[in-house]
């Protein structure tokens, strides 16, 4: 039997997969193929992206990932020019920073509340582990790449 805790829990989940998918068409201008959510076990690996931590009425972390060469692309979308060293590890945290702001008003007005901490950019061959469980959207750029939106919930 699930506890009403573990339906409010699963209430948030679905409404934060929901405002993601929203973030990712607001805040990216390229049109994208979204896939459905998959549970994964921990670690998750990371070799390139951005994490934003989360609380309120959901803990946890939103993982922002794909390669280098994805965040670049997004960048030439939205600014006109590649981006490469320093320049793109900054666009690649306000790229997070951008989407879990939009994610948090989206969530924001089905009275979810959150707050967000500053981005991290991770690079090289990260293992993220001591997460519950973990949500994972696909969202596919066409002739880009993949990116991969992860939510890592620690209730």
């Amino acid at each position: 039997m699930t506890s009403t805790k573990e339906l409010n829990v699963n209430t948030v989940i679905k409404e934060i997969y929901n405002g993601t998918i929203q973030a990712l068409k607001t805040v990216v201008p390229i049109e994208a193929q979204i896939g459905s959510p998959n549970l994964v076990e921990p670690p998750l690996e990371v070799k390139f992206g951005v994490l934003i931590g989360f609380t309120g009425d959901i803990k946890g972390e939103l993982i922002i990932k794909g390669d280098d060469k994805l965040f670049s692309s997004i960048g030439e979308a939205m600014f006109g020019m590649a981006l490469s060293d320093e320049m793109l590890e900054s666009f690649s945290g306000e790229l997070g920073n951008m989407l879990a702001g939009s994610l948090s008003t989206q969530i924001a007005q089905n009275n979810i509340t959150t707050d967000i901490t500053h981005p991290t950019v991770l690079t090289g061959n990260a293992k993220l582990s001591g997460f519950k469980r973990a949500l994972v959207v696909k969202a596919t750029y066409p002739n880009i790449g993949d990116l991969d939106v992860c939510l890592l919930i620690k209730q």
